[in-house]
């Protein structure tokens, strides 16, 4: 029972899953629908929405065996949002901006009170198109945003070229008892990078441990081309994991990061997101215990809040220019700061504590994570700090069809005020600092 609700999120994914697979080439995919009631304390939010507790896809892949320990293999995936057939989603939830202000978003620097309001008005709207521009997960205009990846299998391991999952992320969805579901999944709270784009994995398997390294040559979220201009290695990206694993227990750790250039220094090759993170699961009969730990760290984001001040002034306002410079810029998701939902620098520290209970077609799921946020900046002046709870339980119908309930807390302090959502990430932020997030969520999920 445990395979049918991780296989899904993580056979497709991470291609040694399939590598014993027959020639031949395969339509898949996982139609995931559902009811879902968010509580933000000033708004309420009652929807349908697709990707509760796996997002909902198609993909095609193929396999064929060259001999002698040989096959070539790919991997085409593109994102279904099943409420509104679109292909990007845009589901989060984010209040800041006109006519609401981004919580504890002023300016940067004393101005003449004439320009003051005009420029703290420019600054929440830059602030707020910044939230906009990252809340996604997939990069605008990409087909096949989740996965597009071809590679050879041989004795020694395999090898793997094009857009594909990182190390850590790996580590991150497999160590933790939610995996990449519902809205008490720990990583709600977490600020990593999912995706490499002009990705190169080396991927081998022996007796129990896995060994994946990659280097991405470049493309963000924002845009997928690497840069042309010096430093060309500005926006590179490597990482690492090493996993271990039998039928009683499970360990994983990871590390990677990325290069960024930053809209201050557009010369210069700087270090973005680090992400190191490490976890673990044991079984015990029909129960898995969890526990994993995440730090995530971006002193250099690509816009500060003194960058946005300055564009706002040296613009003079201007909404088109202003919107001409950003949408230039290489942004990544990390570099607004998740806790807090404004741009600044990230220093997060994460801990997860799951479980798992498995009897016949039942399956219930618990979660709890604990995330600080100690990162300082003119809009980031104390920490951030939230307390995730989640509860979900299955019903499986059969190995491809499930109903699902599932219900989360997040008890945010402090400055930080995240909003939950459905599978993997942060759904937008509240209104406030310090507001919680409730969250119940019904619904089906179908694979094929």
């Amino acid at each position: 029972m445990r395979k049918r609700v991780l296989a899904l999120a993580l056979a497709v994914a991470f291609p040694a899953a399939y590598a014993q697979a027959p020639s031949g080439v395969e339509l898949y995919g996982i139609v995931d629908i559902g009811f879902e009631s968010v509580d933000n304390g000033a708004v309420n939010v009652n929807r349908i929405t697709s990707g509760i507790s796996t997002g909902s896809r198609w993909g095609i892949r193929g396999r064929e065996d060259l001999g002698g320990g040989y096959a070539a293999i790919f991997t085409l995936e593109s994102r279904i949002e099943i409420d509104t057939g679109e292909v990007r989603n845009n589901g989060a939830i984010y209040y800041c901006g006109t006519p609401v202000a981004c919580p504890g978003v002023t300016l940067v620097s004393p101005l003449p009170p004439a320009v003051a309001p005009a420029v703290t008005a420019g600054i929440n709207a830059v602030n707020a198109a910044l939230l906009a521009g990252v809340s996604t997960v997939n990069p605008p205009g990409a087909l096949f945003d989740r996965q597009a990846f071809a590679g050879l299998i041989t004795p020694f391991g395999a090898v793997l070229g094009g857009r594909q999952y990182t190390p850590a992320y790996e580590v991150q969805v497999k160590f933790n008892s939610f995996a990449d579901s519902f809205a008490g999944n720990p990583g709600q709270l977490a600020a990593i990078n999912i995706r490499a784009n002009n990705a190169i994995q080396y991927r081998a398997e022996l007796k129990g441990f896995t060994l994946a390294a990659m280097y991405g040559f470049g493309g963000t979220e924002g845009s997928r081309n690497e840069r042309s201009a010096p430093p060309t290695d500005g926006d590179d990206f490597y990482g690492l994991n090493l996993q271990y694993a039998t039928q009683a227990f499970g360990v994983g750790t990871a590390y990677q990061v990325n290069r960024v250039v930053t809209f201050a220094k557009p010369t210069e090759n700087n270090k973005g997101l680090q992400t190191f993170n490490v976890g673990g699961w044991v079984a015990l009969g029909d129960f898995r215990l969890y526990g994993l730990y995440l730090q995530s760290k971006n002193d250099n984001p690509v816009l500060t809040p003194a960058d946005i001040q300055n564009l706002v002034v040296g613009s003079g306002g201007n909404l088109a220019a202003i919107t001409a410079t950003i949408a230039g810029l290489p942004l990544n998701r990390f570099d607004v700061n998740a806790m807090r939902g404004i741009a600044g620098a990230t220093d997060m520290n994460l801990y997860h504590l799951g479980a798992q209970w498995t009897v016949g077609r039942h399956q219930l799921l618990a979660s709890y994570a604990y995330a600080n946020d100690s990162s300082r900046s003119p809009w980031a002046t104390a920490d951030a700090t939230t307390q995730s709870f989640g509860l979900a339980y299955y019903y499986n119908f059969s190995k491809r069809t499930a109903l699902y309930a599932a219900a989360a807390l997040a008890n945010n302090d402090d400055q930080a005020r995240i909003a939950l959502g459905a599978a993997c990430c942060t759904g937008g932020w509240t209104t406030g600092w310090g507001e919680d997030s409730r969250s119940l969520q019904l619904g089906m999920r179908h694979s094929f």
